[in-house]
């Protein structure tokens, strides 16, 4: 190799462990580094023996990209200059890649709208109509808009006071929806009724269920009379790890109801699930089992549309709170964003993100990205693959590309941890013989070609994030 390349190989490495050393913080420095030589120099990464180039896996934009069913929330409050339209255009589409957007222009909770004194208003800034149009425009393929309603002259002073009980709250309510309706019906389709109805604090966020149930009876009319194609989403209930605010009861009311047959999507919000927290380990096995109950007793009782899982957020010291006081390390935080978008797609749902704080927490950000390329057009499918390994908590789901291209996607699936060397596995898949097979780390951004021995991929190394195996 002559000289001057040489020097150019070493002045690169240089440059992007400078790069890195501002752009990541504390350990992440170190490992920034160390992921530049494994690219440039090859190393038994993904397979044990395979010493093939190692690269970088390219990621692409919305506007790029199939519907990959991965989306995230946002305020339009937040939109007040133009500035703000292009940084979160930009976030949404070119950063991250998703194709979703849930968003509202009032608060999602109560406890945001007493402090500031901004409640509803019928009128939508030039900004924020810009926003969503240029969403729409840069590849995001649905919006999901939630109804929220904050009254300023509401009283709810009264100890057990909860909303929607009086024909004068449930007409102020119907007559915000028709506005908001007209005014976004050529640009959003999706209409979710209400966000964390059942938080019984005695303010007005609290829908008793009956009267929730009630209140979408009303406003599917309303909804459909000023945009008959739009999507009605109900639930929207507060994680289902815990039952101190009711969410499971409150959910399976509304399953059980007779509004099954009339809407066209259910939400539940997930919140953070690990093994790492007694409150949340049952909850993060059974999860599965749970979300299978949903759709037997929603479907049992007419309803034949889109299951939507909301919010799913794992903490780390930059976004703690007082509230949710579970935090993640930066890496493990990372890894349980990967495992809950690949296990929620597996799951056949709609995954939905409360991502903050991007710019300080690039690890995050880089798995989520990848995903979205990754899982772009997959749909879950039921591929019979063996695994041979010591390990008992391996966990797995596979796809099936609109290109006819397969996935499987696997990990370990116990407590994650900042640095896993990762265990040995033998797949076996019998569409494997003859085909080109590719592997990408969705956490660090690589992609190399496995070795396989007829149907057999030998000592694959997996770890405790999802490995993404195509096979194309």
């Amino acid at each position: 190799m002559k000289k001057s390349v040489i020097i150019g190989i070493v002045g690169i490495i240089i440059i992007l462990g400078i790069v890195g050393y501002f752009y990541f913080s504390d350990g992440e420095q170190e490992s920034f580094i160390e992921e530049q030589e494994i690219l440039m120099q090859g190393e038994e990464w993904f397979q044990q023996g395979n010493i093939q180039d190692i690269t970088q896996f390219q990621t692409k934009t919305s506007k790029e990209l199939e519907d990959n069913k991965i989306s995230q929330m946002m305020c339009l409050k937040d939109i007040k200059i133009e500035e703000n339209v292009g940084y979160f255009l930009e976030q949404n589409t070119e950063v991250l890649g998703l194709k979703w957007v849930r968003l509202s222009a009032d608060w999602y909770d109560w406890n945001q709208v007493e402090p500031s004194g901004i409640y509803s208003k019928y009128s939508i800034e030039p900004n924020q109509d810009k926003l969503v149009s240029d969403l729409i425009n840069k590849g995001i393929t649905n919006i999901m808009y939630v109804l929220v309603y904050w009254d300023e002259e509401l009283q709810y002073e009264t100890e057990d006071y909860s909303r929607f009980k009086t024909e004068e709250e449930i007409q102020d309510y119907l007559d915000y929806v028709r506005f908001i309706v007209s005014h976004f019906k050529d640009k959003i389709e999706y209409y979710e009724i209400l966000n964390e109805p059942n938080i019984p604090e005695n303010t007005p966020q609290d829908v008793r269920v009956e009267d929730y149930i009630n209140l979408v009876r009303r406003v599917i009319p309303v909804i459909h009379e000023e945009d008959p194609d739009a999507k009605i989403v109900v639930g929207a209930v507060t994680p289902l790890f815990t039952d101190a605010l009711g969410s499971r009861e409150y959910l399976f009311s509304i399953l059980e109801s007779d509004l099954m047959p009339l809407v066209d999507g259910i939400s539940w919000h997930v919140g953070a699930a690990s093994p790492d927290y007694e409150l949340f380990e049952d909850y993060y096995y059974d999860y599965p089992n749970l979300v299978q109950e949903i759709k037997d007793t929603a479907s049992a009782n007419g309803f034949t549309g889109e299951y939507i899982a909301e919010e799913l957020i794992w903490r780390t010291p930059v976004i703690s709170t007082i509230h949710e006081p579970w935090v993640y390390s930066n890496t493990a935080s990372a890894k349980y964003y990967a495992r809950g978008i690949v296990t929620h797609l597996g799951l056949d749902l709609f995954t939905g993100l409360a991502l903050e704080s991007l710019e300080e927490l690039p690890l995050m950000v880089r798995a989520i990205r990848n995903l979205c390329t990754v899982m772009a057009g997959a749909t879950p499918t039921d591929l019979p693959i063996q695994i041979q390994s010591g390990a008992e908590n391996i966990k797995y789901y596979t796809f099936l590309l609109s290109n006819g291209d397969k996935l499987i996607a696997l990990w370990t699936d116990g407590i994650a941890v900042d640095d896993d060397s990762g265990i040995s596995v033998d797949l076996t898949f019998d569409g494997l013989s003859g085909n080109e097979v590719v592997a990408v780390d969705v956490l660090n951004g690589y992609t190399q070609f496995l070795v396989t021995e007829g149907n057999t991929i030998k000592d694959l190394i997996v770890r405790d994030y999802p490995l993404v195996i195509k096979i194309k």
